[in-house]
């Protein structure tokens, strides 16, 4: 059986595994079904907490040729999925991690750097 948790931890969990699968390149653009195979939250919280998230301005949903509900993440929500899923990680994150790009020359992998790497918010580069 299932716990119902706080909305705001739901709406924390499918941020970072928003941010997360964004950055493992398992997809952009998600299914429902998809977030739950990681998540396991009740179908009504699911489509409550998306719902809630599409609100706020961090998702986009969007129906596929199937009629399958998708969301991704807006600019918005990669910034705040990325806030979260650094919070939450931080600690077992090594140098090299979801927060910087394939370019070893870009500035994002300067050991002081703060901030988004230019080449992500562009949807450039692949996400380590």
């Amino acid at each position: 059986m299932m716990t119902t948790k706080n909305p705001i931890y739901w709406q924390d969990e499918i941020l970072q595994i928003l941010f997360w699968m964004r950055g493992e390149g398992l997809g952009e653009v998600v299914t429902l079904e998809e977030i739950n195979r990681f998540l396991t939250i009740e179908k009504s919280n699911l489509n409550d907490t998306v719902e809630s998230l599409v609100e706020m301005g961090y998702l986009e949903l969007s129906t596929n040729s199937e009629n399958i509900s998708e969301v991704q993440l807006t600019e918005q929500g990669k910034k705040e999925g990325k806030i979260r899923f650094k919070e939450e990680f931080e600690n077992f994150l090594g140098h090299e991690d979801h927060m910087v790009c394939d370019d070893p020359n870009c500035d994002c992998h300067a050991e002081n750097f703060e901030g988004i790497c230019h080449h992500l918010t562009e949807n450039e580069g692949h996400l380590h």
